[in-house]
């Protein structure tokens, strides 16, 4: 079982202490040192419209300052850990009611980004095309999925919708599904069985597992390119492993403490096709966050030295 040296723990914290985004730069302090939940709020409030919706690059791939579906469920990921902080709960009512009013009715859920994103810079697989539609909506739950669980965690603060009848078209999507296209789709439906567990019945844990285990790159040599690694499935030591083995989750492990120790960060590992100077900028933001998420991945897994 190979660890992150301290050296190569000291080098990635530095790296996103000089070159990251606030949000990541407060987060990691959080995470690692003495830092403050406060500060992680007040630069995640920075993303944060007056509709309650986030944008402003908060997804550094499209770089709409305008409110997203999307945008906003990458907040709600860091707002969970918060909600007993006052603070954080006015965050979290405000999304809530923006979700609420970004609600589409004939989609029976939320488009992941609006028209305006092709009026600035993003990767092209964010365009939205004349049918209304980016390429991310070919998959129903990415994002529906996860803003349902938010629904359902926060369910009080819902003042229009039917979060029942919502949670039950999202789970009836899943078990309907006879092939798995998209990871993230099944990304999201983690996410909304992480924040509701006591929905999660036998039937939607064999389906999770049959598009897991149908989707997952156990080949190493292919991790270096864009493809869902078992650690994008399995979250923590003790959670589900969603019938992913655990030697392949620990050799995942071995390879992100290699990639860490060799090039000292973790860079994404896909590109823009377009507006390459502001790829670059998305490039640096892009690096810190899959830093900070590697390093807090390694400490969940005891493997950090």
């Amino acid at each position: 079982m190979r660890k992150l040296s301290k050296q190569a723990f000291q080098g990635a914290t530095n790296w996103i202490l000089k070159n990251g985004r606030p949000l990541e730069q407060a987060t990691i302090k959080h995470s690692f040192m003495d830092g403050t939940t406060e500060s992680i709020l007040n630069a995640l409030e920075k993303y944060q419209n007056e509709n309650g919706g986030f944008g402003h690059g908060l997804e550094a791939d499209f770089r709409l300052p305008d409110s997203s579906s999307l945008a906003t469920t990458v907040a709600m990921q860091h707002l969970i850990h918060f909600g007993q902080l006052e603070k954080a709960d006015e965050m979290i009512t405000k999304a809530i009611q923006y979700f609420e009013q970004s609600y589409n009715e004939k989609r029976g859920g939320w488009y992941a980004v609006p028209e305006a994103v092709n009026d600035y810079p993003h990767a092209f697989w964010w365009t939205v095309h004349e049918d209304g539609m980016s390429w991310i909506d070919h998959n129903w739950g990415n994002p529906s999925a996860e803003i349902i669980g938010y629904l359902v965690k926060y369910q009080t603060k819902v003042q229009q919708l039917d979060v029942k009848k919502l949670l039950d078209q999202a789970i009836n999507h899943l078990l309907s599904l006879e092939k798995f296209e998209s990871e993230h789709e099944i990304y999201c439906y983690i996410r909304l069985f992480h924040l509701c567990p006591e929905y999660e019945t036998a039937k939607v844990k064999q389906q999770l597992e049959r598009a897991a285990t149908s989707l997952v790159q156990y080949e190493s040599s292919k991790w270096k390119e864009y493809v869902p690694s078992p650690l994008k499935f399995v979250h923590t030591p003790g959670g589900n492993s969603y019938g992913i083995p655990l030697e392949e989750v620990n050799k995942n492990l071995n390879y992100l403490v290699e990639q860490l120790e060799t090039n000292g960060v973790l860079k994404p590992n896909w590109e823009w096709n377009d507006n390459l100077d502001v790829w670059e900028q998305a490039k640096e933001e892009w690096t810190g966050v899959l830093t900070l998420d590697t390093l807090e991945t390694l400490r969940r897994f005891g493997r950090i030295d």
